[in-house]
């Protein structure tokens, strides 16, 4: 085992009917090749933007202020941006030899928020940690393996060197987030859980759900998603969109007014059927020939919307979250069916299955690092279930988040991921999102996955 570390140390090297506009007819002939966020003019709200500006003589990014998006500016490290520069190569770290390792600054190194935390995904023998997550190896023995201090300082100083380039792993050290010194706190710290007995792992709280690899999953039953009295989006999309759709705007037209009346409601829907619907939002995303893009129905709207009525609703904005559930929830129940046949349709999932994979932040780290079987998928980031992005259905949006207390739609989710990496988020609508999100959907195509919007979720 030590012989192969060693060898790798030294290698490191659905159709509807005329729906929405004209945007439901067939792509064209010809295969897109699809824009950047640079050559897209962002239709969403100023928060979903991440502008970067100059503030008392700092540069910070303007996030959401919710939700700890905070303002800080990564805008020199790699982003989903098509033209975005790829993350640096692998890089051996040599391990200072005048540094004598603290076990306990160690320690508290690893249970820093602000360096990590390493506890999110390794299990150490301490109580106050909690809720302990497992998407890396436990190590609560990891003193007892002889492992020598110069492979545990390289898998912290840049983990791809030991472990090839899909580790789910940050570089810490050659990412610059730890300094040498505290690397070598840490070495210290580890190499000093041997397990009680030696070898044996200490089980320091009698609570299952302590340790992440006894914990149940545990999905709470929040009460009927249709249900407007237990899910508040249901409610804002009957407060916001119901109206909306038959109101009259500047240019002297409404929803109805092309797509028809919303039916009165019956015993089982608090919102009635609007039958040009049916169908629709299991369909999206879509390519988009007048635009040369994919869009989601929210994208979608923000385009449509004052083409038609005159009125705006951009992205990411109450309004548009709440008649994307107006339009989607139509086809509650039904299995998603995007374009799979379509060229420019798989050349965007191919976009989007590089983007799932691709390195960005400071972390340098990417949405496979956390939802497929190799990385985080199926197991424990803190106290989060990760979803499996081959098992899971990980887009049914827009939703209501209950931390957060109100509608989220995926771009939004996607933007949020960006805080931890320590990478800028892009604009919500931008058109690397949609890619990204095709390529999902289209799992979930592939599988069957149905439509259930509004969720309720944590």
């Amino acid at each position: 085992m030590k012989e192969w570390i060693r060898q790798r140390l030294s290698r490191h090297g659905r159709l509807a009917p005329a729906v929405l506009g004209v945007a439901f007819l067939a792509a064209c002939a010809t295969v897109g090749v699809g824009v950047t966020s640079s050559e897209w003019k962002t239709n969403a709200i100023p928060q979903s933007q991440g502008i970067v500006k100059e503030v008392d003589g700092k540069r910070i990014q303007q996030r959401y202020p919710y939700g700890g998006f905070g303002t800080v500016n990564f805008e020199k490290w790699p982003t989903f941006a098509a033209n975005s520069p790829a993350y640096f190569p692998p890089k051996k770290g040599e391990m200072p030899k005048d540094v004598k390792g603290d076990p306990k600054k160690g320690q508290a190194l690893m249970k820093n928020a602000s360096k990590g935390p390493c506890t999110a995904c390794h299990l150490i023998p301490d109580a106050t940690v909690w809720p302990a997550g497992n998407v890396g190896p436990d190590l609560r023995t990891s003193g007892s393996r002889g492992v020598p201090d110069e492979i545990f300082y390289q898998i912290i100083y840049d983990p791809r060197v030991i472990y090839g380039p899909d580790t789910p792993m940050a570089p810490f050290g050659a990412s610059g987030m730890w300094t040498p010194e505290e690397i070598v706190h840490a070495v210290a710290y580890i190499q000093s859980l041997k397990g009680n007995p030696p070898g044996v792992a200490e089980e320091v709280s009698k609570d299952p759900d302590w340790n992440p690899y006894t914990r149940k999953v545990v999905r709470p039953a929040y009460g009927d998603p249709l249900d407007p009295i237990a899910n508040p989006g249901l409610g804002q999309a009957e407060s916001l969109a119901v109206p909306r759709w038959s109101k009259t705007g500047p240019k002297g037209q409404s929803c109805a007014n092309c797509h028809g009346p919303i039916a009165a409601p019956d015993a089982k829907r608090s919102i009635g059927v609007i039958t040009s619907m049916v169908g629709v939002g299991a369909q999206y995303p879509k390519w988009m020939p007048q635009h040369k893009r994919m869009m989601s129905i929210e994208d979608f709207l923000a385009v449509h919307a004052p083409e038609t009525t005159g009125d705006a609703m951009p992205s990411q904005g109450d309004e548009n979250l709440s008649m994307s559930i107006l339009v989607k929830m139509q086809s509650n129940g039904m299995p998603y069916n995007i374009a799979l046949d379509d060229r420019n349709v798989q050349a965007a999932i191919a976009r989007g299955e590089e983007m799932f994979s691709r390195r960005v932040g400071q972390r340098g780290q990417a949405c496979a690092n956390c939802h497929t079987a190799r990385g985080g998928g199926r197991k424990f980031l803190g106290g989060r279930f990760l979803a499996d992005i081959e098992e899971d259905a990980m887009v049914n949006h827009p939703y209501w988040r209950t931390a957060w207390q109100r509608l989220i739609d995926i771009r939004i989710r996607f933007q949020w991921c960006m805080t931890p990496l320590r990478t800028n988020m892009l604009p919500g609508d931008a058109p690397e999102y949609a890619d990204l999100e095709t390529f999902i959907i289209a799992k979930q195509t592939r599988r069957g996955d149905k439509v259930e919007v509004p969720r309720l979720s944590h």
